[in-house]
């Protein structure tokens, strides 16, 4: 599965822990952000799920310390841009993964650190699903109360931005780059939409430009706009986006269009070229079957009339595919290449 505009420019900004830090700080309840030193937050390598659905979720593991202390706790930072019922259970498969891998690295431990799972969530409506463990479980209400404390128990941090306020957005203790990120993923669904509001970012987009490697951010962000943008009138979605990201962004979208239109001529190319590998592949074997067709064919009647010969290497698959099936068992050569 490919990996949606929004999962890469959400790990490709949280990835980093300056940005991610501010996320999650402003996800957490205040009295429990404030028991995490933020200074240490460092992203593990590597996926924690399996490897054949890698490509399809966005996921980040982050461990920090506590209160400045030697104790750790890990930070699961998932991303969301649909509504996932199951959300919670998916996540206690992530969490049991991550402890698994830690008692393989620590196979003499008696405690598991302490996982706190945050997903950021920007759908098309508000977030209506558990984010209890517990509701998912099918059971009436008076025998789960009973069975509490005897099944797991936990809650996962919803940050719902699907109706957030553009001044909300705003007013976020993050980096100028973690804002406008939560800002496009709030608006991604309506592009027109992020382009009339596009002008009063414009200060934002400014710092971010004038913030170390704040180029290469920002031609993520441009990127990302292309992607999510109607691509039936590329010319039309720059024409717009330049008119609303101001002079100062000409320059770098105009490079990030004119990458793009070398990536679709390259990935044109690219795909003639397999499709013609293909085609060779294809002829390749078709040729080899007629050769063994003509092999069959004069141990079983001696050699064989030009024309029948001619006939047999300019036949399709099919007609291959279909006298060589007949040719151990039809009594003569007309009844072998009888069209059927």
């Amino acid at each position: 599965m490919t990996p949606t505009p929004h999962d890469a420019l959400f790990k490709s900004t949280f990835s980093q822990p300056q940005h991610a830090a501010g996320a999650l700080r402003q996800a957490l309840p205040a009295a429990l952000a404030a028991r995490i030193d933020f200074a240490s937050l460092a992203l593990q390598p590597g996926s924690f799920i399996d490897e054949a659905l890698a490509a399809s979720h966005s996921d980040l593991l982050f461990t920090a310390r506590l209160e400045q202390g030697s104790r750790f706790i890990y930070v699961l930072f998932e991303h969301q841009s649909t509504m996932h019922p199951l959300m919670a259970s998916r996540l206690l498969a992530y969490m049991a993964r991550i402890w698994q891998g830690y008692l393989e690295r620590h196979p003499k431990a008696t405690l598991l650190p302490g996982i706190l799972p945050v997903v950021l969530y920007h759908g098309a409506i508000a977030w209506n699903a558990p984010v209890s463990f517990q509701d998912l479980l099918d059971v009436p209400t008076e025998t789960l109360a009973r069975m509490a404390e005897h099944v797991p128990q936990f809650r996962f941090v919803l940050d719902d931005i699907s109706d957030e306020t553009d001044e909300a957005l705003r007013a976020r203790a993050m980096t100028a780059l973690g804002r406008l990120v939560l800002w496009c993923f709030r608006h991604s669904r309506d592009f027109d939409e992020l382009l009339k509001r596009l002008p009063a970012w414009r200060d934002v987009l400014e710092e971010v430009r004038r913030a170390p490697s704040g180029g290469a951010a920002l031609a993520r962000l441009w990127h990302y706009m292309f992607s999510i943008a109607d691509p039936r009138d590329p010319e039309k979605v720059l024409k717009a986006l330049l008119a609303a990201a101001g002079p100062e962004a000409k320059e770098e979208i105009v490079t990030i269009a004119d990458y793009l239109r070398e990536e679709g001529r390259r990935e044109g190319r690219l795909a003639g070229e397999r499709e013609g590998r293909l085609e060779g592949e294809r002829e390749g074997r078709l040729e080899g079957q007629r050769s063994t067709l003509l092999k069959q064919l004069r141990l079983r009647f001696g050699e064989l009339p030009e024309p029948i010969e001619a006939r047999i290497r300019a036949a399709d698959a099919a007609q291959i595919e279909g006298w060589t099936e007949r040719v151990l068992t039809a009594p003569t050569l007309d009844d072998v290449l009888t069209e059927r």
